[in-house]
């Protein structure tokens, strides 16, 4: 017997229209992740982990009613646009990106499909929204509004590093909110008597490049800016800060865990954390233009004194005390 048939007989014994619409099978939601990170990064793996317990609270469960389609450049920046059209062609309800780049490799992927951002600078800025308050258009989510940290971050290293006159910043002029970070450090320097001097990273072999600059321009620390290269090759960075003796300074604390001197910024485990309430949103029907970009709120201070120790520098009591987190 044919599916109407059935519930016209239903219907004409009594069976509400409403219950019986009910007890179909709710539509599996498609998620897709573009993540510019390699999959087996811990790091990765705990804001992953973080991002599904806290779709899974909403009741999106992977496998159950929900389905999340990853996809990791695995350190190369140039597969996101690439990724980004699979995900796209996937047909997927939502697409969850990390960083600027990813948000703008799915911006020229799609127009229509809900996009939520994570972990993105100054979404503003890069074009992706027209406001945090009315975003418009198809983008959403957590903003880290984390360029205008970026002369507190400066402050911070002076405070470290008084007889600091000469920085050097890694950056890449292929992300937008990095190019405003490095505008706000150029604002910032002078008042704090710092010349800066910009190394541009283009690819990852570039790192090595960069920190040999540094030392040839006489600079007494590094500066990052977080970008895809940055994050995915942390590990190297500060490796190259050690072997240059060289103090290295950053926004995320992933990057003082892994052995950078400071870093302060925003929590990246909330932004992920945040950006279930936006997938579980979108899922339930609503506009992402209609919902307002959140603002990071949680600010972390990590403070390795092992580094610290191995390149002869003296943390002010100031800073220790002010630290979330030491690393011993």
């Amino acid at each position: 017997m044919k599916r109407r048939s059935v519930l016209v007989l239903l219907t004409a014994l009594g069976w509400p229209l409403v219950a019986l619409r009910a007890q179909q099978p709710e539509r599996m939601r498609r998620l897709g992740m573009l993540l510019p990170y390699v999959q087996s990064d811990p790091q990765v793996r705990a804001r992953i982990s973080t991002f599904t317990a806290a779709l899974h609270a909403r009741g999106w469960t992977d496998g159950k009613n929900a389905r999340l389609e990853l996809r990791y450049t695995e350190g190369q920046s140039d597969r996101l646009s690439a990724l980004a059209t699979e995900l796209v062609q996937a047909n997927v309800d939502v697409i969850l990106t990390a960083g600027t780049e990813s948000t703008d490799a799915a911006r020229r992927a799609t127009k229509t499909i809900p996009i939520v951002m994570v972990a993105v600078g100054d979404p503003i800025a890069a074009g992706f929204i027209t406001s945090l308050a009315r975003p418009g258009a198809n983008i959403t989510g957590a903003s880290l509004l984390a360029t205008d940290l970026t002369a507190k971050r400066l402050q911070l290293l002076k405070e470290v590093l008084p007889g600091l006159t000469k920085l050097t910043v890694l950056w890449n002029a292929g992300n937008a909110s990095v190019v405003q970070k490095l505008k706000q450090l150029q604002a910032a320097a002078p008042k704090f008597g710092v010349q800066l001097d910009a190394f541009e990273l283009r690819i990852p072999d570039d790192l090595a490049k960069g920190f040999e600059s540094a030392v040839q321009s006489g600079a007494q620390a590094v500066m990052t800016t977080e970008d895809a290269i940055q994050i995915t090759h942390r590990v190297r960075l500060v490796e190259l800060g050690k072997q240059h003796r060289m103090p290295v300074a950053s926004e995320f604390g992933e990057f003082a865990r892994a052995g950078a001197l400071i870093s302060f910024g925003p929590s990246i485990l909330d932004q992920f954390r945040d950006a279930a309430s936006y997938v579980d949103k979108l899922f339930r029907g609503a506009q992402p233009g209609d919902l307002p970009v959140g603002q990071a709120t949680r600010f972390e201070l990590v403070v390795n004194l092992s580094t610290a120790k191995a390149l002869g520098v003296t943390i002010p009591t100031s800073v220790l005390s002010r630290a979330d987190e030491v690393i011993r």
